[in-house]
């Protein structure tokens, strides 16, 4: 194995379409995450279920980091690489399905369109990115659109241990996406990916004591769902985000974070036959009104 050098490379040009594509996979893979995650819970316990999530996400990495050359960060940035896998994936996974256990999805869901907001914030004050006025109205379109989706979804907006469990877990997610982007300078993304991924799965080692009783008792199906968790919104999804980061604004990213609430909305009617009122699907269009300027019309010319 041999550290990578952080000298800066030239980023090849960007591809819009690849970049859109993939975050539009991510967003449907993270989507699928909160209805994978509402199934599994009844079989996995919080700890457990995260830890097999990302053992699963961790063993897929290997393979393709040791092709890659088996690189490693270097010494001065194995502080951030290990900050970023506790606030990302060990206390983000933990505190999401504990809290999932005892809050209303409403609340959770609205708790969790936080994220994007903090993130654009960040964005301007720690990388100095500029938005429109046209950009700020769609932030703030895209969050009251997701809470329009959250009261047609019937569910109530409560204050409770869950919904401050699921709050800790929106700022680690946001903590995530910023700091995510200084490693990016200087290393590939699915690098970045798998480093963060393998320390948030050691982090998570204490609270998933109970994984081998729990697979022995578990149905098949719940632990094949547990796999493709770890899979899919897992190694999948973050390989993408973070090559999506590489390339577009972070602003513009975060806007996509906003869709992941119709996704799941949507996924909910298709998979689990739980089928979405009036005012939820005029949220989903706001909602994708917000998105749609923030991608056009957010950010100034250059």
């Amino acid at each position: 194995m041999k550290a990578q050098s952080p000298d800066l490379k030239p980023a090849a040009p960007a591809v819009p379409w690849l970049v859109t594509l993939s975050l539009a996979v991510a967003v449907l893979g993270w989507g699928w995450a909160w209805v994978g995650i509402r199934d599994t819970v009844r079989f996995y316990e919080p700890g457990p279920l995260a830890l097999g999530r990302y053992l699963v996400a961790s063993a897929v990495l290997l393979p393709i980091w040791l092709w890659r050359g088996a690189k490693l960060p270097a010494r001065g940035d194995w502080p951030l690489t290990l900050l970023l896998g506790l606030s990302g994936f060990t206390l983000y996974n933990y505190c999401i399905n504990v809290g999932e256990q005892t809050v209303a999805a409403g609340t959770a869901s609205l708790i969790a369109a936080c994220i994007p907001v903090m993130v654009t914030l960040g964005a301007r004050f720690f990388f100095a990115e500029k938005l429109t006025w046209i950009g700020w109205f769609g932030i703030g379109l895209s969050f009251a659109g997701v809470g329009t989706t959250t009261l047609g979804a019937g569910k109530a907006i409560q204050l409770s241990l869950g919904a401050v469990l699921v709050l800790a877990a929106s700022v680690c997610a946001a903590t995530y996406s910023l700091l995510n982007k200084r490693l990016l300078k200087r290393y590939a993304p699915l690098e970045v990916t798998t480093w963060t991924i393998w320390a948030g799965t050691l982090g998570l080692l204490p609270f998933g004591a109970g994984l081998p009783a729990t697979v022995a008792a578990a149905p098949a199906l719940a632990t094949f769902k547990v796999a493709l968790l770890g899979l899919v919104p897992g190694a999948l999804c973050y390989a993408l985000f973070s090559y999506a980061i590489t390339k577009i604004p972070m602003a513009r990213v975060a806007s996509w974070m906003f869709l992941v609430s119709l996704t799941s909305v949507s996924l909910g009617w298709l998979l689990l036959d739980e089928l979405p009122s009036g005012m939820a699907l005029v949220g989903g269009g706001i909602t994708l009104a917000g998105v749609y300027l923030v991608n056009t019309r957010g950010h100034p010319p250059a």
